[in-house]
């Protein structure tokens, strides 16, 4: 890949995270602050084992981040509190050019070979164990796969075989992106975007039932998140309610959310989430605990005390005083400094007005 200086000034910008200018003791934990914008991070160190490396070229595409990434065995996880903490609504294809990962996606058990184009949906959990590896991964918001996918949560975990014709076909598209990458124009970049998302969506997509997942019903059931989000303070918010705003009956509410779990749980879920992202912010600090339940709907206290340890596994009292702990990592006195613009990217994407 070119170097910085030789790239054309409209071409995509791209972030390089290479740890290996720093002593061989500081590159696990920087690596584990520093991938936790996406994943926690643990790794198993035996003895003899070599010195802890990574490396994450990303480029941004406009709407979506295409990376590589290289570093040695570790397990990825995405829990409850992490899930809630950092609120992404991303998808992420990924595809292993060396190595493998098994694990757990959401409801899925699978072992994912080189080759093997992967879903994963980063508002469920995931809990997985790499081997040394080299993989990439494009990541793009969830309302601009749900154009083309209808319910992109429905396959989280799911893969396309690397023997199988829309798998081979996927991968090298992926592929062949990435060697282009670094010299692709912003205008070139959003036209693939575009076109990379009607492949994904249709890859995919193949083989759903229509009836069970109309595009109708993908559309309707992204304005009834975006409606639940706008309103989760509102006690009136139900089922029930949400039927008669929308002119649908309930049994096609519960079905377009059944994927999701219900209609009841997702609307505490997402109560629960916002509830969490609250108590560890520091603008929040001066609320008290009760003062944010009620703000995101809860009206009993006991209750929403029980439902927060149930969904993190921590008290709401916990939940805020870990808030303040992450320590951000900076290169000062360093004479290489990493470049993590990569976290900010994945935090700021969001889904263009295509």
């Amino acid at each position: 890949m070119k170097g910085e200086s030789e790239r054309p000034p409209d071409t995509v910008p791209i972030a390089r995270f290479d740890l290996g200018s720093l002593p061989a003791e500081d590159r696990y934990s920087i690596w584990k602050e520093s991938i936790s914008v996406i994943f926690d991070v643990e790794r198993e160190v035996e003895a003899g084992s070599a010195p802890f490396a990574a490396m994450l070229t990303t480029c941004h595409l406009g709407s979506m981040l295409l990376a590589e990434t290289s570093s040695v065995g570790q397990y990825f996880q995405r829990k409850s509190p992490l899930i809630a903490r950092d609120g992404l609504d991303h998808c992420i294809i990924q595809v292993y050019q060396n190595g493998t990962t098994r694990g757990e996606w959401g409801k899925r058990h699978s072992t994912v070979q080189p080759g093997d184009v992967f879903l994963l949906d980063l508002t469920q959990p995931l809990d997985s164990c790499a081997s040394d590896f080299r993989n990439l991964t494009l990541m793009l918001p969830r309302d601009l796969l749900a154009q083309h996918l209808g319910a992109p949560e429905r396959l989280h975990g799911q893969s396309l075989a690397r023997d199988s014709a829309r798998g081979r076909l996927l991968g090298q598209h992926l592929r062949t992106l990435w060697e282009v990458a670094t010299t692709l124009s912003s205008d070139e970049a959003h036209g693939i975007a575009q076109g990379l998302v009607h492949l994904i969506g249709a890859y995919f997509g193949e083989g759903r039932v229509e009836e069970d997942r109309p595009e109708t019903g993908a559309a309707l059931l992204e304005t009834l998140r975006r409606h639940i989000a706008d309103h989760l303070g509102d006690p009136r918010l139900t089922p029930e309610s949400l039927a008669a705003y929308f002119r649908v009956s309930r049994s096609y509410l519960y079905s377009l959310f059944q994927p999701l779990g219900g209609i009841t749980r997702y609307i505490q879920q997402q109560r629960l989430r916002r509830a969490f992202l609250e108590l560890t912010q520091p603008a929040s600090r001066p609320w008290r605990v009760s003062e944010i339940a009620y703000r995101v709907g809860f009206r009993n206290e006991a209750h929403f005390s029980r439902s927060f340890r149930h969904a993190f596994g921590m008290s709401p009292s916990e939940a805020r005083s870990i808030g303040l702990q992450a320590v951000r990592y900076t290169t000062e006195g360093h004479d290489h400094p990493i470049d993590r613009r990569y976290e900010r990217w994945v935090r700021e994407l969001n889904a263009p007005a295509f």
